[in-house]
């Protein structure tokens, strides 16, 4: 995959049931139809402490064949990392096998919209932006680079030597024989240790442009942070407060929160809902120099849009600004067009699903990334394994299953019910529910 785009950027420091039906016909036109350039997220990180690092914002460009010009589609299996419920810390209640969301069940991303929420003012002018960015640069669907694997280490994992600099030194954390950095110009990892031997039950590494070192059993990084991811409402952090993807030690994201909040994960795609607001990124070009909770603070407006002048607009987003889709949409009904060679069962059941999620729980701004750019989280493929969950990648992308009609050619024929009507999104007032 050819990378180009922006870099540069800072990284600021932080304390503290689906159905299924047929999909939509494909078509395959020229190579230059089938060339998509689709903006990679940048994650950014800041603290009060005012410390910086470093960070690169990347364009992906899919691939085609060379030899004909046609899509080609990756359906290759790829092994699916299995976890258990410890993955999130359930404890108490409920299938001990279900799989539920990280960090408190109070969470803003952990809980649903409720019926009263007033939109916010600026409501109008942002989603018509959205609505003109999709139209010119791709909704994209990050599950290569710039988004985390996630690992989950068991007790005879061994323990490596920690070193991310400032942010976080000096500790040892169990990584499992398998665990890779995801890749791309952010080059994460999230791995979850049920119970460290020094932190306690449920405890997360994030870490970001890390260097995983096997042999001399050593993780170097430029950022890192330690979470509580627990569920079970237990206050396991130092200070007794709740976990709410905020760092007890070192750095967060751009919004001072975890990759691992909002993200999609594979098994929740398995059991078949997602039961939580759907993390993003933002154009750094159309975002505000505010936030509001969930988040902690905002890296925005970023220097890779060239010291932005938009953020006073009133199209210009605001860090941890939660996004709903109409609930008059009906999800049942939107369809996606699919590659060759695939029935387009799978593809349908994740669209339909992720339909379902944007209007229950609804995205949330956690990231920011290139100019025009919106970019939907989910877990790197590395541990993912996709292809049995989501069905089959176009140019090793997902990200054509939820592009609207309004999307740029991008070698597909699309009608009004394919994908996601970006344009019947709605800005909340607040993202924070009582």
């Amino acid at each position: 995959m050819a990378l180009y785009g922006c870099s540069g950027g800072v990284e600021e420091t932080a304390t503290t049931g689906a159905s299924t039906s047929t999909a939509s016909a494909s078509s395959q036109g020229s190579t230059d139809a089938m060339t998509d350039t689709s903006v990679t997220a940048s994650s950014t990180t800041t603290d009060g402490s005012g410390g910086t690092e470093g960070t690169d914002s990347t364009d992906s460009t899919d691939s085609t064949d060379s030899t004909d010009g046609t899509a080609t589609a990756t359906t290759e299996d790829t092994t699916t990392s299995e976890t258990t419920s410890e993955t999130t810390g359930e404890t108490t209640g409920g299938d001990p096998g279900a799989y539920k969301p990280p960090y408190d069940p109070d969470f803003a991303v952990n809980v649903p919209i409720p019926d009263d929420v007033a939109d916010d003012p600026r409501s109008d002018a942002i989603v018509a932006q959205i609505a003109s960015n999709v139209a010119t640069s791709k909704v994209h669907v990050a599950t290569r680079g710039e988004v985390p694997g996630i690992y989950i280490a068991d007790a005879d994992d061994p323990l490596y030597e920690v070193d991310a600099g400032e942010s976080l030194s000096g500790i040892q954390f169990r990584v499992p024989a398998e665990a890779q950095s995801g890749g791309g110009a952010d080059d994460p990892i999230t791995i979850l240790d049920p119970d460290h031997p020094d932190f306690g039950p449920f405890t997360e590494l994030r870490m970001w442009q890390v260097e995983v070192d096997h042999d001399a059993k050593t993780l170097s990084a430029s950022g890192a942070g330690l979470f509580h991811y627990n569920n079970d409402g237990e206050l396991l952090n130092p200070d007794n407060s709740p976990s709410l993807a905020q760092p007890f030690d070192g750095w967060g994201t751009g919004s001072g929160l975890s990759y691992f909040a909002g993200l999609v994960h594979h098994k929740e795609v398995e059991a078949g809902s997602i039961p939580h607001a759907i993390r993003f990124a933002y154009s750094c070009a159309h975002s505000s120099d505010a936030y509001r909770e969930p988040a902690t603070k905002t890296d925005q407006p970023h220097p890779i849009c060239g010291n932005n002048t938009n953020a006073d607009a009133d199209f210009a987003m605001d860090m941890g600004m939660r996004l709903q889709l109409d609930p008059d949409v009906d999800c049942e009904a939107r369809t996606t067009p699919v590659p060759d060679g695939t029935d387009g069962v799978l593809e349908t059941r994740f669209l339909r699903m992720f339909c379902h999620a944007l209007q229950d729980y609804g995205m949330i701004m956690l990231d920011g990334t290139g100019p025009d750019g919106l970019v939907i989280y989910m877990e790197n493929e590395v541990t993912a394994g996709w292809s049995a969950h989501i069905g089959a990648e176009l140019w090793e992308s997902y990200s054509y299953i939820v592009r609207d009609q309004t999307t740029p050619d991008d070698g597909l024929q699309r009608g009004p019910s394919d994908g996601i009507p970006w344009h019947k999104l709605r800005v909340l007032e607040t993202s924070v529910f009582p």
